[in-house]
């Protein structure tokens, strides 16, 4: 039986503020973890997997440029990436690590599986489109790709080996065609 190949739907800008103020004001012992887990998804645009691997020595969040490294499986070998990361996420996961006790060395204690449970509850409370929780991936990278309008930067934040995989990520909102089509002159 051949599976359908389907394009990932990212959220909307207006989809992703509805589900992050769900994330960020639902009342439960584990919210800060939530918030500073999905805020780092949905703004780096890195694997959940990468998110669970984080440890506290992966974190660097003093001084101007705030950043993260990012362990990678690339072709099989480990490899890992310094990702700078927002002042606004920055802050979040600050704020995140003051609440984590300080004899946890792994960032986020959570499971893949429930992960992927919580996500669907926050995207349905948030009333946001069905959609997977690595459509926080290509939320990101469609975000970054507007941006900055580079996809070399989408393939360097993504970790990606060729900007061919990114291209698939970074998803061109139809109001950037049509200002495209409105700024280049038509020879007639």
């Amino acid at each position: 039986m051949f599976r359908r190949l389907t394009r990932e739907r990212y959220l909307t800008d207006s989809e992703l503020k509805r589900f992050m103020e769900t994330v960020r004001t639902r009342r439960h012992k584990n919210q800060p973890r939530d918030h500073a887990f999905f805020a780092l998804l949905a703004n780096t645009g890195i694997r959940p997997s990468e998110a669970r691997a984080l440890t506290r020595d992966d974190v660097h969040l003093g001084g101007r440029e705030p950043w993260i490294r990012v362990r990678r499986l690339k072709k099989k070998r480990p490899t890992s990436d310094d990702l700078q990361i927002p002042q606004g996420l920055a802050t979040t996961l600050c704020a995140y690590l003051s609440y984590l006790p300080v004899t946890e060395n792994s960032l986020f204690r959570i499971t893949l599986r429930q992960a992927a449970r919580l996500f669907q509850l926050y995207r349905k409370r948030a009333h946001v489109h069905r959609c997977p929780m690595y459509a926080l991936r290509h939320t990101a990278a469609t975000r970054i790709y507007r941006a900055t309008r580079d996809i070399k930067i989408v393939q360097a934040v993504l970790g990606h080996e060729t900007p061919d995989v990114s291209a698939i990520y970074a998803h061109i909102p139809r109001s950037l065609l049509v200002e495209t089509a409105d700024a280049t002159t038509p020879i007639v």
